[in-house]
């Protein structure tokens, strides 16, 4: 994964380029923190966790299938969204509120870019 204080800088700048983010995770391939930021008070970690057990799953369907590896996925919540994109060695998460849906794409097409760093 890229430094951690560049991708610090990309994520703020996701978050202010998308209104609609209600909040960025980074976290490694173990569900650790490695940078977090939530417009409420969220636990990253609990987040984290979950969201790099979703990738290992997704990964393992991949692979039971021969589809490969997951990209990226969006979760559609009661209240929100979440957007995932993954690989073995990092997760970047971006949390999104009901009225995020028009930004999912621009989300997920940022999320990509930053983790391809």
């Amino acid at each position: 994964m890229v430094d951690k204080k560049v991708l610090e800088k990309k994520l703020a700048e996701l978050m202010d380029i998308v209104p609609e983010c209600e909040g960025l995770i980074a976290a490694d391939s173990n569900g650790k923190v490695i940078i977090g930021q939530t417009i409420t008070d969220m636990d990253h970690g609990k987040i984290a966790k979950a969201c790099v057990a979703i990738v290992k799953d997704s990964n393992t369907l991949g692979k039971d299938t021969g589809k490969g590896g997951l990209k990226t996925t969006t979760i559609e919540l009661e209240n929100g969204f979440a957007v995932l994109v993954g690989s073995d060695k990092s997760t970047l998460i971006a949390l999104a509120g009901s009225d995020g849906r028009s930004s999912l794409a621009l989300l997920k097409r940022n999320l990509m870019s930053i983790s391809n760093l």
